[in-house]
């Protein structure tokens, strides 16, 4: 009887517990959605680009909106040109960029960078020595790649960066071995363990991973091509094998303009002549459904000759791309006006597309706050409010102790 009413009070603090949680959890959601509802429709069209932007020093918007305030993207992406010789000043840019936001009432974005390694590496000569992903899985150990990463993290954070175009979790083929080059791990065990150590060294120090790029590659350049995949239907759960399996350890997937052709089309499986970045079957039924992905899917650059040249210019593949379920349009133009545009007024007439927008600009509030950028406080009577968080100052000294834990890895 004792053993009982133990058992039966410890099902009632269970159940308590549970409902709390639930009732913060409804709180929470509540002041998110309430921030959002503050939008204009402008704004919450320009959550869903991620641009690149000018200059090396200060920050200032290339356009306006027709009100005449600044328009400006939810993310900024760097190139090599976006990038100082000094840590310093790196970081006095991207920290004018979240100023700049901030003074002109808009939501701070995430500044976003590929630095994977090897030939594609932006922060060359700035941070510690990175290696291309082939060559840190020569030389290195699982356990000290995860600790080259870790420290490479550490200073991008320092720097202002909140997020990593990579890893590349492409299996090496010879279908794609010609064009992707050094930007693999290799096979798919290196793949599965160098790529967990990528993303853990990241993620664990404060830097978003993107893996890239679903559902692959052939040998034809996407900048000037359309890269064409053909995978045996009879295969296709091992070739998705590496994105299964590292996708809930990432916050987001990077998808790419190939078109993908199956042998025969069986168990769902269909062939389609649309790159997969503007396929509904690739970004919604197997990336959201059946690989159960819960973050951020961004577009590869959709000014990219892959599909400009193939039919599909901007203005249309902006459409198609967030009515497939991709939340993030990246472009490597530093002008994004128009394509917004584009997309605004078709959300007007267009209620499922207006719905699409509505979930895509919710997952980068949600990504905003989980990075940092944005802070979800309770305030005294228990409610929720969320509030854009400033930039501090840079930290030196920190700075040259990560970079020279990375470069004593290196060497």
């Amino acid at each position: 009887m004792i053993q009982q009413q133990k058992i039966s009070e410890e099902e009632a603090a269970r159940a308590r517990a549970e409902s709390e949680a639930r009732a913060l959890e409804e709180r929470k959601n509540a002041a998110v959605s309430s921030y959002i509802d503050s939008f204009s429709d402008e704004v919450k069209v320009s959550q869903l680009f991620l641009v690149n932007i000018e200059g090396n020093e200060t920050y200032s918007a290339v356009e306006s909106s027709p009100d005449g305030k600044p328009l400006v993207p939810g993310g900024c992406l760097l190139f090599s040109y976006n990038i100082a010789s000094e840590p310093e000043n790196v970081f006095s840019f991207t920290k004018s960029i979240s100023d700049f936001y901030m003074r002109n009432e808009n939501i701070p974005p995430y500044i976003a960078i590929d630095q994977e390694g090897g030939d594609v590496n932006r922060l060359r000569g700035l941070t510690s020595v990175l290696w291309s992903q082939k060559k840190v899985a020569e030389r290195f150990s699982v356990e000290d790649a995860k600790r080259l990463y870790a420290a490479q993290a550490r200073q991008m954070r320092l720097l202002g960066i909140d997020m990593n175009l990579a890893p590349v979790v492409e299996v090496e083929t010879d279908a794609n071995s010609e064009f992707l080059g050094t930007r693999t791990f290799g096979p798919l065990e290196q793949t599965l363990s160098y790529g967990e150590s990528e993303i853990g060294g990241f993620e664990e120090n404060g830097i978003a991973t993107v893996l890239k790029h679903f559902p692959g590659n052939s040998n034809v350049d996407p900048h000037s091509g359309l890269p064409e995949l053909r995978i045996p239907s009879a295969s296709f759960d091992s070739y998705i094998k590496p994105f299964e399996s590292l996708l809930p350890k990432s916050s987001a997937l990077l998808m790419s303009h190939a078109v993908v052709v199956f042998d025969t089309e069986a168990a769902g499986l269909k062939s389609e002549r649309i790159p997969a970045c503007l396929s509904n079957f690739w970004v919604s039924d197997v990336v959201r459904k059946r690989l159960a992905f819960d973050g951020l899917i961004l577009s590869d650059d959709i000014f990219m000759g892959a599909l400009a040249k193939n039919g599909y210019p901007p203005e249309k593949a902006v459409v198609q791309a967030i009515e497939s379920g991709i939340n993030v349009i990246m472009l490597s133009e530093k002008k994004f006006g128009d394509v917004a545009k584009i997309l605004l007024d078709e959300s007007l007439k267009n209620p499922s597309l207006k719905a699409c927008i509505d979930d895509s600009v919710r997952r980068v509030v949600e990504y905003k706050i989980k990075s940092g950028i944005l802070s979800l406080e309770e305030s005294d009577d228990g409610s929720f409010k969320v509030f854009p968080v400033a930039r501090g100052e840079f930290d030196k000294e920190s700075f040259d102790s990560c970079k020279k834990e990375g470069m004593k890895l290196y060497e």
